[in-house]
Parts: structure tokens; sequence; C-alpha cells
């Protein structure tokens, strides 16, 4: 099982899960007024706890969340960090990588309807995807690439931290 990248856009958060061969199992969004990305990460965690859902593996644009999980202490996300630990240990250790925001169009789409749910703590879970997002749920299962000029500054912190080898 694959939550693919949760996704952060203006004030609203975002992310699937799919199986492993790349079809819908769930999406959600939420709106999202003050956000970090371990915030992101703990609700996309806590989803999969309570759907049950087994097997994850977790895509993700934040770089800052592999230091905050391997390394914090001391900052104000702190309980947020333990949360999220506590979650990942419960989901079995479940494998986390970086993607590109490219690299899925669908979290994006969601997070951007999280964005106009202003207002509105609730979590909303869709068991189908959208009509609007079934060619790009598409492009990604039959892995349609999308190419990217990354600058040095950031392939040497991708690589600092332990994301490109």
């Amino acid at each position: 099982m694959r939550l693919s990248k949760e996704n952060i856009k203006k004030g609203g958060i975002g992310g699937i899960f799919r199986n492993s061969h790349g079809c819908w199992i769930l999406g959600y969004y939420k709106s999202a007024i003050a956000y970090t990305p371990t915030y992101v990460l703990k609700t996309g965690l806590q989803l999969a706890s309570d759907k049950k859902i087994v097997n994850v593996e977790i895509e993700t644009d934040a770089t800052d969340i592999f230091c905050l999980l391997e390394n914090d202490t001391c900052s104000i996300c702190f309980n947020l960090v333990f949360e999220c630990r506590s979650l990942l240990k419960k989901l079995q250790n479940p494998l986390i990588r970086h993607n590109f925001r490219e690299g899925n169009k669908v979290a994006h789409f969601l997070a951007t309807q999280g964005s106009k749910q202003l207002g509105s703590s609730q979590l909303f879970v869709l068991e189908q995807p959208p009509n609007a997002l079934l060619k790009a749920i598409h492009d990604d299962k039959i892995g349609c690439t999308k190419s990217r000029t990354v600058s040095t500054t950031i392939f040497s912190k991708l690589v600092e931290i332990g994301i490109l080898l």
C-alpha cells in the first residue's frame, strides 16, 4: 500500500492511498490553517492506522520530514514528531521516500480541495476518485514521468540527508 505524498497547498493538505499496482484505495483532504510537514504526515499516518491500511510506503516532497524524524528532540514540533514516530512504529516503520511535487498531481489536486474548505476542520475521505482526477491517476499508474531541473543546492541537500545516494 502506498500513501502517495501528502501535499500542502495554501491552507490545505491532501493525500492518496494506492495499492501496489497504483490503483486508488482512498484519498483525503482537509483545510489546514496552521500546518507543518509533520502535521501533514501525522494526518496520513493516523488515517492509515484508523483504516487499518497495512504495508504502507510513504512518498513526500517535504525534505524537512526526514531530518525531523531522525534528529528532532527539541523543536516546537516535538509533540507532532513524537506522534509521527509512534504512528510509524504502529504501522511497522514504513519506508519513507522523497518525491518531487510534480511527481503526484493527484495529491496536489486534493490539497487544493482542502484549501477550499477554510473554516472547516473536517477530514474529507474519498472512497472513489473524483472524475477530475481519473487522467492523473492513470498517468501516475502507468509511470508517466515529468522532468525537473534541480539546483545543486537542492541536490546536495537530498544527498546530505540520504535521499539520493
